[in-house]
C-alpha cells in the first residue's frame, strides 16, 4: 500500500516538476517572441530609416554632382572673363601709351609750331625790312633816273627801261609830242650798275 502511495507521489511531483518546467519555458518563450517582435519593429524601422536616409544620399550626391557641373561652368568662365580682362588691361595699356605718344608727338608739334612761327615771323620782320629798304633804294634809283640820260643802254639798264619795238611807219596827221630833252653831255652823271639785293633764304 505504501509503494502505490509513493508511487502516485512521486508521479505527483514529477507533474509538477514538468508542469513548472513547461510554464517556465512557456513564460521564457513569450519573453523571447516578445523581444523577436520587438527586434523585428526595431530592424523594420531601422531599414526604412535607413532607406530615407540612402534617399537623402542619393539625391545630396545628385546635387553635388549638379553643383560641381555648375562649379566647373563658372571655372570656365570665370577663367574666359580673367582671359578677357588680361586682354582689355594689354589693350587699355597699349592705348595709354598711344595716347603718350600722341601727346608727346603733339606737344613737340606744338613747339615746332612756335619754333616755326617764330622763325617765320623773324623772317617776316628781315623781308618786310628788306622789302623798305629796296623801296627806299628803288626811290632814290627813280630819283637818279631823272638825271640820267635815258637813251643810252647803260642810263636804261640803271632806270630799267624796256625798248619798245618800233611800230610800222603810220602817217599821223598830228605831231608827235615833244620827246624828253637829252640833259647835256656836261650834266650826264655815270652811276655805277646798282647790285641786286641778294635774297637770303633761311
Amino acid at each position: 500500500m505504501k509503494f502505490p502511495a509513493f508511487l502516485l507521489g512521486f508521479v505527483l511531483v514529477c507533474c509538477l516538476g514538468i508542469a513548472g518546467y513547461i510554464h517556465t519555458r512557456r513564460k521564457r518563450e513569450l519573453h523571447l517572441n516578445k523581444q523577436a517582435s520587438f527586434l523585428d519593429i526595431k530592424f523594420r524601422v531601422t531599414r526604412d530609416v535607413l532607406g530615407e536616409y540612402e534617399d537623402q544620399l542619393n539625391m545630396s550626391n545628385a546635387e553635388i554632382e549638379k553643383i560641381k557641373k555648375e562649379v566647373d561652368a563658372l571655372t570656365k568662365d570665370v577663367s574666359q572673363v580673367k582671359t578677357l580682362v588680361a586682354q582689355k588691361k594689354s589693350d587699355v595699356d597699349n592705348c595709354k601709351g598711344d595716347k603718350k605718344r600722341l601727346t608727346d608727338e603733339i606737344a613737340a608739334s606744338e613747339s615746332e609750331k612756335k619754333q616755326i612761327l617764330g622763325e617765320f615771323a623773324a623772317a617776316k620782320s628781315h623781308w618786310e625790312s628788306e622789302d623798305a629798304s629796296l623801296k627806299k633804294q628803288l626811290e632814290q634809283e627813280s630819283a637818279l633816273c631823272k638825271y640820267i640820260d635815258k637813251t643810252s643802254e647803260e642810263g636804261r639798264k640803271l632806270c630799267n627801261i624796256i625798248e619798245e619795238p618800233k611800230k610800222p611807219d603810220v602817217k599821223e596827221p598830228a605831231a608827235e609830242p615833244a620827246a624828253v630833252k637829252p640833259v647835256p653831255e656836261e650834266k650826264k652823271v655815270e652811276m655805277p650798275e646798282a647790285e641786286q639785293p641778294k635774297v637770303k633764304v633761311e
